[in-house]
């Protein structure tokens, strides 16, 4: 890897051209590690995250493919090279560059499971650790769009997998806490014009426009596992897949905490998705699209704009540009 920081894409370029063994394409006999490992994530859509991520990769050598890319010549030292380009040429956040490190990981892990590689070779690219940013304490860090998306694509086909991906999308979307989540009931959707009546603290009512991606999910969840009986929006979902028949008791806010921790058991570095962090993520990302703050507390739902003020979080390097910018 290189020592300057300030890395190029010439520098890319170079470090490809002098590593020949890099671009060879391995034996047809043979399936690739990198299919190996996609085939061992049971979700579609972790399939596909992963697969474009893979892709992405292998592009910084100049291949086009993950499945034709030689991943037994990678050394640590390439790692460290893709780690650079991610940070210094594409400018990626911390988490999501630890996604590309954990689909490395995996692909290093399915050749050593299937003898393609050595127990050396493969402890030494394990040993390859996460990248470290200068960045908030990690409960206030909010999370970054591919990370909650790589959350979401753990959502499989089945009944549990459908109910989460609503869960997760609405939380995420529309700012909603978890309480809010597990008291909404079936009447207080309304599917045709697209808006959830809200109950918030203090009984407080608001009413939020819930958007297409959101809506297209809670209607699968109604529509082909839990039906439109009256009772609470998400239910339990029991063994094998069976809906809890009693609709009149609603989810609890624990169960809601507990959903996420599991489904961040995919995430680098131990990264665990908290309920109040789906919350910051929308605030967060409506101020930064230049939402006014009054609109972003109506839709929170926060009686004082004080609190509203806290999702206002900033990167150092976030602060630099924006200091940068007043160039008097």
């Amino acid at each position: 890897m290189s020592k300057d920081k300030n890395i190029t894409h010439h520098e890319i370029v170079r470090v490809e051209s002098s590593s020949p063994n890099l671009l060879s394409v391995p034996d047809k006999g043979n399936l690739s590690p990198s299919n190996r490992y996609l085939m061992s994530l049971r979700s579609k859509n972790s399939r596909r995250t992963m697969g474009s991520i893979l892709n992405n990769i292998v592009k910084i050598f100049g291949a086009q493919t993950h499945g034709q890319f030689d991943w037994l010549s990678i050394e640590p030292t390439d790692v460290d090279i893709i780690i650079e380009h991610l940070r210094e040429i594409k400018q990626l956040k911390p988490t999501t560059i630890n996604l590309y490190v954990n689909a490395l990981r995996g692909v290093f892990k399915a050749a050593y499971i299937n003898n393609q590689l050595s127990t050396e070779a493969y402890e030494k690219l394990r040993s390859v650790k996460f990248y470290k940013g200068s960045r908030l304490a990690r409960n206030r860090e909010p999370i970054e769009k591919d990370v909650l998306k790589a959350v979401i694509d753990t959502c499989d086909d089945s009944p549990l997998g459908v109910r989460d991906a609503a869960i997760i999308s609405l939380m995420a979307n529309c700012g909603l806490r978890r309480d809010e989540v597990v008291n909404l009931t079936v009447s207080q959707y309304n599917r045709d014009i697209g808006k959830m009546n809200v109950i918030g603290k203090g009984d407080k009512e608001r009413v939020i426009p819930v958007p297409k991606k959101v809506r297209t999910r809670i209607n699968r969840w109604l529509d082909t596992v839990r039906t439109h009986q009256e009772g609470y929006l998400f239910c339990r979902v029991r063994r094998w897949g069976k809906v809890d028949n009693s609709l009149n008791k609603p989810l609890t806010g624990q169960a809601i905490y507990n959903m996420l921790e599991t489904r961040s058991l995919s995430l680098p570095d131990n990264m665990k998705i908290k309920p109040h962090a789906l919350r910051r993520f929308c605030g967060t990302n409506l101020l930064k699209n230049g939402h006014d703050i009054a609109l972003v507390k109506d839709v929170l739902g926060h009686a004082d704009i004080k609190t509203t003020q806290v999702y206002i979080d900033t990167t150092d390097e976030e602060m630099r540009e924006a200091i940068d910018g007043i160039d008097i």
